[in-house]
């Protein structure tokens, strides 16, 4: 992978073993390459569980944390936490002291836009676009924030009637368009979003409704759908 795209960390003994790069965990690999495919296979095993039963939620920042959580509850005793160290990727993604009052505003302007249930399926991909690209700006977790936010907006799709599947892309595809995301390009993540989704029927969508949606999100979404 080219460098420019290679994460660079503000340096905390809260997160890696003393005197190297790799983080502190609790099957006490300390071998990063050993940690990689360890973690790698934990997850996706996880991934496969919340395949078979998602999480119920309300699709707000507590909601990503908790996806988070899931995933990364075998690997991280800080799965779920917000981090309290500075990332960039060229660019720098949120601050830390920033990161709970921008989460809170890119999660409340999903709720203000009813969860896209107002828009066509066309407006509702640019939507999930954008709302994508701001969480990555975020970027709340010291590991994980891709598969995070991966399934988050795959889930908010799925309740809006759109099949989105972004396994298949490529990691450097991905993080080249997120990278031009930040500067306000979405060109490369629509044409993304487009590529990997289809319409799904209404049962299906409301299916996933039942599924996804906490018992208080779905009477609310149900009223916007009437």
């Amino acid at each position: 992978m080219d460098n420019k795209y290679k994460y660079t960390y503000e340096r905390t003994a809260d997160y890696c073993y003393k005197g190297t790069d790799v983080l502190i965990n609790k099957l006490n690999v300390t071998n990063e390459e050993d940690l990689f495919n360890l973690e790698r296979e934990l997850v996706s095993l996880r991934i496969y569980e919340l395949n078979e039963k998602p999480l119920k939620g309300n699709f707000d920042f507590d909601y990503l944390k908790s996806i988070h959580k899931y995933l990364f509850q075998d690997v991280y005793r800080w799965a779920g936490d917000i981090r309290n160290c500075n990332i960039a990727k060229q660019d720098l993604f949120c601050l830390t002291e920033h990161i709970e009052s921008f989460g809170n505003d890119v999660f409340n302007k999903l709720k203000k836009e009813k969860y896209f249930m107002d828009y066509n399926n066309e407006t509702t991909i640019d939507k999930l676009v954008e709302l994508f690209a701001d969480i990555n700006v975020l970027h709340p977790f010291r590991e994980g924030n891709g598969r995070s936010q991966r399934i988050f907006i795959e889930s908010l799709a799925k309740i809006n009637g759109i099949d989105l599947d972004l396994t298949g892309v490529s990691k450097i595809d991905m993080i080249v368009a997120s990278h031009e995301s930040i500067n306000g390009d979405y060109k490369k993540l629509k044409e993304m979003f487009k590529n990997n989704s289809r319409v799904i029927s209404e049962d299906e969508r409301q299916k996933y409704i039942n599924t996804y949606c906490s018992c208080e999100l779905k009477e609310i979404i149900v009223n916007y759908l009437r």
